[in-house]
């Protein structure tokens, strides 16, 4: 009696956890199919919206080709662009946490779907007539299979979805503080400005034909807008849009500059200070140096600077500081002067210093969102103050980069060593630039050589294709055509070589100092001089001198051309040549 009794008691609450249970289950399988209708629709989206498959910016491309300096194409194409890559990561985000979601939704669902079966054994049955118990067998056979059947519903969705999320799901990131952003520019987006030292692919080589060939600094013909910068420093200017950046330091003072492209005018000047580690004594530098020796590198979404003390920091278009740290007081007699680069989202920082059996050189990777170390990878090369560049090869990308006595290549995405030559010696300046399938590099009291990219491990003996001894230059980096290799000396003598046989084709002596590198623009090779000469040359394989024009300032800095303009920065000045606005 007495359990009869405790039964009959507890049969109310059984009877309420069980319809809780069954409600639990209820809201759960709702929540699920509503969140798998979404990841569905927004999948199938997903699929007409690629941004590499886009139709828009396929017939933009189609009609750029055929007008390459319409500046208003350009704008366009770049806005639906960054219009579709938001909606892209945008989508990618929803698919990965709404897998998530799911998955919790489900797991939901099944437990409180088994509380609910457990609970309705423990419910006292009312001991009614057989046809009733058959029909309520029967009722609860077919809830089994309606259960049954949406589970399976439901995790096909669940599998379908989550396998469709991770194949978009942007990178996940690595240490550090914030979230990860992923996006980056398009070949496109970066060809049609000058994202780094020496534009697109830091090879010194101008997407336009169209440069100005005639000004006078003196007079002003010419010469769009002068606008004073207010740190000197010899690191070039780097053009993307409407904005041209530069940085500019002292021993005390290190900032980051932004002017608007159109006017000159200074749009924000933001100190880089109060970074944890900073050292309290800046380093040793030559004063042709300097501590901005390095020239600034944007993604199209942030601007990066390095400064000698081994500050880095990362800023806004707007202007505002996204994060800095310090990587330690370079070890280098001369001053850090390494340039930054980019690769998709990830900023590439060349920190050599020291001497090759010191074992404190190294590239790093950052995520270019967050600062994080994305991956570092030790070289075993002393200080080195050329910066490194990203090729397209068959077998894929690879980040090559030069220094005593190594040229090594690197896979951008984990910084695995791809391959390396022993054949350089010296102090190298000159950066590496890449033609015809080979990267080709050149310092004095060493070589100029060509290398091919398919070997893997030690090519010493195996990638070189030729190898040159003249002409070689100690400052300027060096530029080639495809059919042409070109080298200029710090002072002034210009040597050209055919790129594929290494041939010596000419040379011209201009007896002058030379800080800048050469730039083709066109079927034109724009040689800058530290007096402000700046000397067109034809880009052909006998020597003929173009066009000569005079900034009326020095210069030690590569200029930057863009949209059929060229930005040269003097000692004091930032200079626009070309058409007034």
């Amino acid at each position: 009696m007495a359990d009869a009794h405790d039964a009959t008691h507890d049969a109310p609450l059984a009877a309420a956890a069980w319809r809780g249970a069954v409600w639990t289950a209820a809201v759960a399988g709702a929540f699920s199919l509503v969140v798998a209708a979404l990841l569905l629709a927004n999948h199938v989206k997903g699929l007409a919206l690629d941004p590499k498959d886009s139709q828009a910016v396929a017939e933009l491309k189609a009609r750029l080709s055929a007008r390459p300096t319409d500046g208003s194409l350009k704008k366009e194409l770049r806005a639906v662009d960054l219009r579709l890559r938001r909606d892209y990561f945008r989508r990618t985000a929803f698919a990965s946490r709404g897998a998530w979601l799911l998955v919790g939704g489900l797991a939901v669902f099944l437990v409180a779907l088994k509380a609910a079966a457990d609970l309705r054994k423990a419910l006292p049955m009312p001991q009614g007539r057989g046809p009733e118990r058959g029909e309520e067998a029967r009722s609860a056979a077919r809830g089994r299979r309606w259960v049954t059947a949406a589970g399976t519903c439901l995790g096909v969705a669940a599998v379908v979805m989550a396998v469709g999320s991770a194949r978009v799901r942007p990178p996940r990131p690595s240490e550090g503080h914030g979230v990860a952003d992923v996006s980056y520019p398009s070949p496109e987006e970066i060809a049609s400005n000058w994202p780094r030292f020496r534009g697109p692919g830091g090879l010194g080589v101008a997407a336009s034909a169209d440069a100005p060939m005639a000004w006078n600094g003196r007079t002003g013909e010419g010469i769009a807008w002068k606008t004073p910068v207010p740190l000197s420093a010899p690191n070039s200017p780097v053009v993307w849009g409407d904005h041209v950046f530069l940085s500019g330091a002292t021993k005390t003072r290190r900032e980051v500059y932004c002017f608007d492209a159109s006017s000159g005018k200074l749009l924000w000047q933001k100190p880089v200070a109060g970074i944890p580690g900073s050292p309290a004594k800046p380093p040793e530098v030559m004063d042709a140096t300097g501590h901005a020796a390095s020239t600034v590198a944007t993604d199209g979404r942030r601007v990066y600077a390095i400064f000698a003390n081994g500050d880095l920091a990362a800023f806004e278009f707007a202007g505002r500081r996204v994060w800095a740290r310090n990587l330690g007081k370079p070890d280098n007699s001369y001053g850090h002067a390494s340039s930054l680069t980019t690769w998709r989202h990830l900023l590439l920082v060349l920190f050599d210093q020291a001497d090759e059996l010191a074992g404190k050189s190294k590239l790093i990777a950052f995520e270019g969102a967050t600062g994080r170390v994305a991956w570092q990878t030790p070289r075993p090369v002393g200080s080195t103050w050329a910066t490194p560049i990203v090729v397209r090869t068959p077998s894929g990308e690879q980040i090559a980069t030069v220094g005593v006595p190594w040229v090594i290549a690197y896979d951008p995405a984990t910084g695995r060593e791809l391959w390396k030559a022993d054949i350089m010696d010296g102090e190298v300046a000159p950066s590496p630039i890449f033609a015809n399938g080979m990267v080709l590099v050149a310092q004095a009291h060493s070589i100029a050589a060509a290398l091919r990219t398919d070997g893997r491990g030690d090519v010493t003996e195996t990638a070189v294709a030729w190898t040159a001894e003249d002409g070689l230059p100690d400052t300027c980096s060096p530029l080639a055509t495809g059919e042409l290799f070109v080298l200029v000396t710090a002072e002034g003598l210009v040597t050209c070589y055919d790129a594929r046989t290494g041939k010596m084709l000419w040379e011209h002596d201009y007896e002058t100092h030379c800080l800048a590198s050469p730039t083709l623009v066109g079927d034109r090779v724009y040689l800058v001089t530290f007096k402000g000469v700046t000397i067109v040359l034809a880009a052909a394989r006998e020597f003929r001198e173009l066009a000569r024009a005079e900034l009326g300032e020095q210069v030690a800095a590569t200029p930057a051309f863009v949209g059929g303009r060229i930005y040269i920065r003097g000692t004091k000045h930032l200079f626009c040549i070309g058409k007034k606005p």
